[in-house]
């Protein structure tokens, strides 16, 4: 049988109150995760697991995601990324990069503003609606997108860039975690494709990060993945 997830994000009181008892925040069962990179729909498992904002629709997600493509001008790999993140539609979100809400897909397509893994999920998504197989790249500390078709070409959506090649993701690599980490650590490894199943693993570590790190009323998040 297929692997499935149940998140939950739990609001916690405050002890000085009295009322420390978690209650149900919001919670989504998922579709299952037992996606491969070669999956017709490698990137709408963590979409869905990922749209936890209460009394969130998945299909509104998903006609949001069909009315993106509908608008792209250029169903190329480039011009989806452009469409995307060259007009100013969706950015990095750099005020708040760590805010659990760049977890959750309804809400960066609301807001415009995301992070590496949401918008890459979101840009994986639109492509496949035109034709254009994309693919989740899981380089540490940095999400990207590659082509099924080119293993020498990404893209790196939080910044709008596009046409990056292995030294460029190495240049990012190096940008965020020093040069020497750079020199000992990186791997050609870094930019292999990953499965559907880790795409949205990353994704619920990130959010569980951000409850943990406070923020809003979240005081903590759990995150429970199993059969």
């Amino acid at each position: 049988p297929a692997t499935h997830t149940m998140c939950q994000v739990l609001r916690s009181g405050n002890p000085r109150k009295g009322t420390s008892t978690a209650r149900p925040f919001c919670s989504a069962p998922c579709i299952p995760m037992r996606g491969t990179i070669d999956s017709p729909k490698p990137a709408m498992t963590a979409c869905l697991t990922a749209s936890l904002v209460l009394n969130t629709n998945p299909l509104t997600v998903m006609t949001d995601l069909d009315d993106l493509a509908s608008s792209c001008p250029s169903p190329t790999r480039d011009g989806v990324i452009g469409h995307l993140f060259g007009t100013g539609r969706l950015i990095g979100d750099r005020r708040d990069y760590h805010g659990w809400r760049n977890s959750c897909i309804d809400h960066v397509l609301g807001s415009g503003r995301g992070m590496p893994i949401t918008l890459s999920v979101i840009a994986i998504e639109v492509a496949r609606r035109l034709g254009v197989h994309l693919l989740p790249i899981g380089m540490p500390g940095h999400f990207l997108v590659g082509d099924a078709t080119d293993d020498h070409w990404f893209a790196d959506p939080y910044h709008g860039r596009t046409s990056l090649g292995r030294v460029d993701c190495r240049a990012v690599f190096a940008s965020i975690h020093g040069e020497s980490a750079a020199a000992t650590r990186w791997s050609d490894t870094f930019v292999r494709p990953i499965a559907a199943r880790h795409v949205a693993a990353r994704m619920l570590n990130n959010l569980k990060v951000s409850c943990e790190r406070g923020g809003e009323d979240l005081a903590n998040g759990l995150v429970f993945v199993g059969p």
